[in-house]
């Protein structure tokens, strides 16, 4: 009987613990599951939110991007409106208020004002066509477009060396080699242009002047330099077109034709050279260059032994070029004894006929309204010469 009552004990506290576990384990679930509840959701309700301020956002953009396009258009039209107008200082500081992401914009205002600038070109409107380039390029320097806009405007006006100057210009607004070598022939060829017109012309001088200026740009140009020999070679200008034709003897595409110049050149040298002169009563007056750059007119004077400027022609030279004082002498002249200053430059020419290192005289008693000083015997014993005196001309010769 106690067995029986010991057992059915034992089921009894065995089914309460059984209880007891269920109801413990059944509170941790609820508890687990409402609180995976409430963090679902949590998380839904901000997903939700989240997605709200999306949409928003979106909404304001879309309204934000709307009205940044209406505005950036009200801009294109007033800068056309200012081209137009003739308004190119207004045009460019509207420009400035595009932002930099409104390509479209910005594509369809520079078409128009390049459009506009060329319109103007031909309709030789040359002022306004240089201030409409000028505004834009404020705006973009190296725009190639209106930089050979710039071009055209110069050639059309006839200035060929600034156009021609400003053609050279554009590759240093380039950054790809090939641009630069591609600005670099278009100048070239606008040179070219303009030598032919020269060369067909037959002048020379302007021709000369042309090369000198453009081999500043671009010195390593053989057909430049052998342009430059040809021009001074029919100046006779025979020294400087024999040193400018060396660098070519070697050229393989120059050497047959240099070297048939440079034989011209040398016959000429040897050739007795017909200088005119102009008349000053019974005195005949010749031209003269010091140190390449200063034109001086000088009376011929066989009696003094060294050549004289006057004081107010050493004035303007010495603005010019370099001079070298050496000191004071009493001279005896054609028109008597004058006290001057001895000076010195480095070149003194008559044509083609050069003496290097030339001494003359500064006198501030040697005043004459119809030349600048005497040319003396320190230039023209350096010679075989003779004065023609029946033709009016200097006949000089290298000994």
């Amino acid at each position: 009987m106690w067995r029986i009552a010991l057992i059915m004990g034992l089921i009894c506290s065995v089914a309460l613990n059984v209880y007891l576990f269920l109801q413990l384990n059944m509170n941790e679930i609820e508890t687990s599951f409402q609180h995976n509840l409430n963090l679902h959701t949590q998380q839904r309700a901000q997903d939700l939110q989240k997605n709200n301020k999306n949409v928003k956002a979106k909404t304001k953009a879309k309204t934000n991007s709307s009205e940044d396009t209406q505005n950036a258009q009200h801009i294109v039209n007033r800068i056309k409106n200012a081209l137009n107008g003739k308004n190119y200082s207004n045009a460019n500081f509207l420009i400035h208020t595009l932002a930099n992401d409104q390509h479209a914009e910005l594509s369809e205002i520079r078409l128009y004002w390049l459009q506009a600038t060329k319109t103007l070109i031909q309709q030789k409107l040359f002022t306004q066509a240089e201030d409409a380039i000028n505004a834009y390029l404020a705006f973009h320097s190296d725009d190639t477009d209106f930089l050979y806009q710039q071009v055209d405007l110069y050639w059309q006006q006839q200035l060929p060396l600034l156009a021609i100057k400003h053609a050279y210009e554009v590759q240093y607004h380039l950054y790809n080699r090939a641009e630069v070598h591609e600005a670099v022939n278009v100048a070239r060829g606008l040179v070219q242009q303009q030598v032919d017109v020269l060369i067909k012309n037959n002048h020379w001088l302007e021709l000369r002047n042309l090369i000198e200026e453009v081999l500043l740009f671009d010195a390593e140009s053989l057909k430049l330099q052998w342009v430059s020999a040809r021009a001074q070679y029919q100046l006779g200008e025979f020294e400087y077109a024999r040193h400018a034709i060396e660098p070519l003897l070697n050229q393989p595409n120059y050497n047959i034709k240099a070297r048939a110049l440079l034989a011209d050149i040398e016959a000429a040298l040897r050739k007795p050279q017909s200088i005119p002169l102009s008349r000053q009563g019974e005195h005949f007056i010749v031209q003269a260059l010091m140190n390449d750059t200063f034109n001086v007119s000088l009376m011929l004077d066989t009696g003094a032994s060294i050549s004289l400027l006057s004081e107010s022609a050493f004035d303007e030279l010495s603005q010019y070029s370099d001079v070298v004082y050496i000191q004071d002498l009493n001279l005896n002249t054609a028109g008597g004894t004058v006290t001057a200053s001895i000076y010195q430059v480095a070149e003194f020419s008559i044509q083609d006929y050069v003496v290097n290192d030339f001494i003359f005289a500064v006198s501030p008693s040697y005043v004459n309204d119809h030349n600048d000083g005497l040319l003396g015997m320190n230039f023209l014993k350096a010679f075989d010469f003779h004065i023609d005196q029946n033709n009016g001309l200097l006949i000089l010769k290298n000994k």
